[in-house]
């Protein structure tokens, strides 16, 4: 999946438990390389006939002269007469990992075909099928997906591996991608955007930018299933309870653990007033929280969440998320899924805090990459010979250079920080401010899966109220929420709402973004001296 915090080296996709299959080292690079084939579909009695196009470019480091080879597969309208419009938008979209490649948004969301699987639920062997989308964003937009340097179908030096394989070495080389790819097919001049989840969230408002930076004035940003600061990625930090709160109520009320009665969207705001206000406080206090008032939170924390207070009481009002997946269904010997809440299976160890492996993962990955290789090869044309990964082979875990990632981030100047710009792990907030500050007209839009228990919305809210913007600049951003997990996309009911959101924001102008921005009015808070 899409995945992105440390706790991916328990994912099959992400990590030291269950190494991925990687394809063998190069020791040169291969030439660039690409197959244009011809398509059509029919949305609403109106047929389009685009090209796709699965290739590689190559792009260099400051030391490694190609660096690796970077594989996309491009759709691009065809107008009334075969040909290219290079002034319509193009959009650039990745998963996240860090080094995933870009199988699930491929395969799941806007392309114009998609995979038909079982939404939230086991996803039975092959065969796998795939159908034409029609909530694809091509009417809207040409798009681009691109696999991340040793990822998918993109190969990388080993010389390179130092640099690309950090926060801001990816970011310089998805520019350095972009940037070859206007160049190359023209489109210098075409409105650009990007498309990111999960940590391509971090990347995407790093890029933002570092674009600017590199000569290059993004539309638009898309951010979905979002962490834009690793922060509150510690169990260590009062912020990392807040923003999975309410994530935490939402899941439980699905699976019909907590406010029966009450309409999901009252639920939410409950959950949001709570956990900025009683929560916060508690957790603040730490030790030196009388116990009447910690048992009076525990008991409204398993109210909203359908644990048990003395459950809540016993955790110190700090239930982690791995444990809030274990201990929700204990009852009925099953485990919620990490990146969809809605999802339960089986765990092989139930006393275990620990899931032994993450079920919405272990249903979807196998259909998804199985039938992504079916289509790039068989459909699209794809014929080289090394095989396609999921995930770059590095080491979670090795701290040197090359060998694991990187979580180093520069951070524009002048950000505050007692670090000086240079931080050890990635904080990408003042780039995402900067780069509004930098370009006004620059919008975002931010989707949110209202069950996805990887990156919880709530924390998202935190962290985009803590941008810094003047007031002028604040409605450059836009919140969508969905009825679904991290892949937001995997959800029929969402991914036409995140079609159709997409094609209102393609749209708008930064005025108009109010219309389509979907956060509620924060609680107001009881501040009282």
């Amino acid at each position: 999946m899409a995945e992105t915090t440390p706790d991916t080296a328990n994912s099959t996709t992400g990590g030291t438990a269950a190494k991925p299959a990687t394809a063998a080292k190069p020791a040169t690079l291969p030439e660039p390389y690409e197959k244009t084939t011809r398509h059509s579909l029919t949305i609403d009695g109106r047929e389009l006939r685009y090209t796709a196009t699965v290739g590689t470019l190559l792009i260099d480091t400051p030391k490694v002269k190609p660096a690796a080879s970077i594989f996309f597969t491009a759709f691009t309208l065809l107008d009334g007469d075969g040909t290219v419009d290079p002034n319509r938008p193009v959009t650039f979209i990745f998963n996240g990992g860090p080094g995933s490649s870009t199988t699930f948004l491929l395969m799941g969301s806007i392309a114009p075909k998609r995979i038909d699987v079982p939404d939230a639920a086991p996803v039975p062997a092959a065969p796998y099928h795939l159908a034409d989308n029609p909530h694809t964003l091509l009417p809207s937009s040409d798009l681009v997906f691109i696999d991340a340097a040793g990822a998918g179908f993109s190969e990388i030096l080993d010389a390179a591996k130092p640099e690309l394989w950090s926060v801001d070495g990816d970011v310089a080389g998805f520019s350095a991608f972009i940037r070859a790819y206007a160049s190359k097919y023209h489109r210098w001049n075409s409105p650009k955007y990007v498309l990111g989840e999960s940590y391509g969230t971090t990347r995407g408002a790093a890029l933002a930018y570092r674009l600017q930076q590199d000569g290059v004035a993004l539309n638009g940003i898309t951010l979905i299933s979002n962490i834009l600061d690793y922060a509150y990625t510690l169990d260590t930090s009062d912020q990392f309870y807040i923003g999975y709160f309410p994530t935490f109520a939402s899941v439980a009320k699905y699976h019909g653990r907590a406010a029966a009665d009450v309409e999901l969207a009252d639920h939410l705001q409950a959950a949001r007033a709570f956990a900025n206000g009683p929560l916060r406080l508690a957790l603040a206090a730490g030790a030196s929280l009388d116990d009447e008032t910690k048992r009076r939170v525990a008991a409204r924390y398993a109210e909203l969440t359908g644990l048990d207070a003395q459950y809540v009481y016993d955790s110190d009002l700090r239930v982690v998320d791995m444990r809030f997946r274990k201990q929700l269904l204990r009852d009925e010997e099953r485990i919620v899924g990490r990146y969809d809440g809605r999802v339960a299976g089986y765990d092989l160890d139930r006393m275990n805090d620990e899931e032994t492996f993450v079920v919405d993962d272990a249903y979807l990955d196998p259909a998804y990459s199985s039938l992504c290789n079916a289509y790039l090869r068989d459909e699209l044309g794809w014929d080289r010979t090394p095989e396609r990964v999921g995930f770059a082979d590095f080491d979670w875990n090795a701290t040197e250079p090359g060998k694991g990632w990187t979580w180093w981030h520069k951070q524009p100047d002048m950000t505050k920080s007692s670090w000086g710009q240079n931080i050890p792990f990635p904080n990408v907030v003042p780039d995402l401010a900067a780069a509004i500050a930098h370009q006004p007209t620059l919008k975002v839009l931010l989707g949110n899966g209202v069950y996805d228990l990887c990156t919880p919305f709530g924390q998202t809210e935190y962290d985009i109220d803590h941008l810094g913007l003047p007031k002028l600049l604040r409605g450059n951003i836009a919140f969508a929420y969905y009825p679904a997990g991290h892949m937001l996309y995997s959800n029929p009911e969402s991914l036409a709402k995140f079609s159709d959101d997409l094609k209102r924001f393609y749209a708008a102008d930064v005025a108009g973004l109010r219309m389509i921005d979907e956060r509620p009015a924060a609680p107001v808070p009881d501040i009282r001296l």
